[in-house]
């Protein structure tokens, strides 16, 4: 709407009132005041540019103003608060409050006015100071909030992928990257690929407060960055700053890198089909790549000129090697000088039999560490369960003479007492494997089977094994005396005639002979 100085100034350049009207979208009426008012006040063209808007509108003032003073004013601030802290609170239930509460008996603001007069505090009081970036000093990260498809190839089963975005403020820069669950391995995995893919490190990384950056049981409690978490920025030299709760215009750069991923990655993805990981990884680096390389609407070039033309250079530089997680166990050495974890067997020095020790597993290798001193190290096994790494330094010299290890020997001894067939069982188990030590373990278990009076069924599920020949492991002799115990029940038993001697079971009943012998003595009498 047009002022009434602007309205002067069209009248005293000689236009007519119908063309000022048509031409500043206002009524004739407001036209023939201002002329009237110029005429009144003598107002000419000096005088009229040196004079302000509110000088200008305050000779028209008709007394209009102090009605104001009739209204009951909101309380403002209440209001805005209310709005924004309470879940599901409207401006209608405001309004409606508003309207409730009228102690002096003024006149209230409709349903319209109220809301105007409200937006217009909102807009005056809730300002907001822009955080000034610099050069390759924070990484914002986020999960999104929308997510991505991949279909098994067999079954058609479909897995969400969940996408990470990294975002380096300064230049807008983005990194963006699929995972299939957002638990820590995954998290720290994103990170050591966002620092890969930019060329360096940012000194601070501010992430939400999730689970897989901090630790707080409730709400009371401080917030602490998790262990892993931390072990990760330790190793790459930054620090961690999660941003405050509730508070997305802390790392609003990352909620707007989010909705670019969300928009120009995730949405285009959406009718695709993928069988792995890797090949929506692929996709979605094209895609990230493409959005880098879009110019700026507001600022010249695009997000890959300014971050590797200045960002990168202010990034520290990366480590000699990457940071990789590793999962922590505790475990005894058993009797053959080995470890088990997930499955599989590691050697550590014989002089360790029966202490626990600390396993740090990584995704390539396996360390075995005693009182915090590294004792063994192992290149980590995947696959078939129960393989063996053995290193020939940490055998003792002669087992026959380690009194506190099992033997060949001791097993066969104890087999044998058993059976024959044992004892054959035994000594193929030995014999299949490379290390005989590695064996021990496996003979211990299935000597334990004849526990509880079974050594018969033990021994004749030897027998029965060694006839079908194969390996011989716990579970298939285990088994294999399960299914002689089934096929026993199932057998239907024969019905059995049972004799009974009454004599033997006569107990005080006279018999024949006794009564004959009573009947003839008393003839003779």
């Amino acid at each position: 709407m047009a002022t009434k100085k602007e309205i002067m100034r069209q009248l005293l350049k000689g236009v007519s009132w119908n063309e000022a009207a048509r031409a500043l979208r206002c009524s004739k009426a407001t036209v023939a005041k201002c002329a009237a008012k110029m005429a009144e006040e003598r107002i000419g063209p000096e005088r009229l540019e040196s004079m302000t808007d509110a000088e200008v509108s305050g000779l028209f003032a008709d007394g209009r103003g102090k009605r104001g003073e009739e209204y009951l004013e909101p309380d403002y601030a209440r209001v805005c608060d209310q709005l924004a802290r309470v879940p599901k609170m409207t401006l209608a239930l405001q309004w409606a409050r508003y309207c409730d509460c009228n102690p002096g008996g003024k006149r209230l603001y409709g349903y319209s006015g109220f809301c105007r007069r409200v937006g217009e505090y909102a807009r005056v009081h809730d300002l907001v100071a822009r955080i000034a970036h610099e050069p390759g000093r924070t990484m914002l990260v986020d999960w999104a909030g929308l997510t991505a498809s991949v279909f098994d190839s067999v079954t058609g089963k479909r897995s969400p992928a969940y996408l990470f975005v990294a975002s380096f403020p300064w230049s807008a820069w983005v990194h963006a990257e699929c995972f299939p669950d957002m638990r820590s391995r995954s998290w720290i995995s994103a990170h050591v690929h966002a620092f890969q893919a930019a060329g360096g490190v940012p000194d601070i990384l501010v992430p939400d407060r999730c689970a897989t950056a901090t630790d707080r049981r409730r709400k009371s409690e401080p917030i602490k960055v998790n262990d892993a978490y931390l072990e990760m920025a330790e190793h790459y030299g930054c620090a961690v700053v999660p941003a405050r709760a509730r508070r997305p215009r802390d790392k609003a750069a990352a909620e707007k890198a989010v909705d670019l991923c969300e928009t120009w990655v995730l949405a285009p993805l959406a009718e695709e089909r993928f069988t792995s990981f890797d090949e929506l990884n692929a996709e979605v680096r094209r895609l990230v790549d493409a959005l880098n390389a879009r110019p700026f609407s507001r600022r010249e070039g695009c997000r890959d000129d300014a971050f590797f033309g200045e960002e990168r250079a202010a990034l520290n530089p990366l480590p000699a090697e990457p940071f990789e997680l590793y999962e922590w166990r505790r475990c005894k050495v058993s009797p053959d000088y080995h470890v088990q974890c997930d499955h599989m067997r590691y050697s550590v020095p014989y002089r360790l039999v029966g202490r626990t020790v600390d396993v740090r597993l990584g995704a390539a290798s396996v360390a075995i560490l005693d009182g915090g001193e590294t004792v063994a190290e192992h290149r980590r096994l995947r696959g078939r369960r129960g393989q063996y790494s053995t290193d020939s330094a940490h055998m003792p010299p002669e087992h026959l003479e380690a009194q506190s290890l099992w033997t060949r020997g001791w097993f066969e001894r104890r087999a044998a007492e058993i059976g024959p067939e044992t004892r054959k069982l035994i000594a193929a188990v030995l014999d299949a494997h490379p290390v005989e030590a590695q064996g021990y373990v496996p003979c211990s278990n299935i000597l334990s089977l004849s526990g509880r009076g079974r050594a018969a069924e033990l021994e004749a599920a030897c027998a029965r094994v060694n006839e079908m020949g194969g390996t011989a492991t716990y579970t298939r002799v285990k088994n294999t005396m399960a299914a002689a115990r089934s096929e026993a029940a199932a057998r239907p038993e024969a019905p059995t005639v049972q004799v009974v001697d009454r004599a033997a079971h006569a107990g005080r009943v006279r018999g024949a002979e006794y009564y004959r012998r009573r009947r003839g003595g008393a003839d003779a009498q």
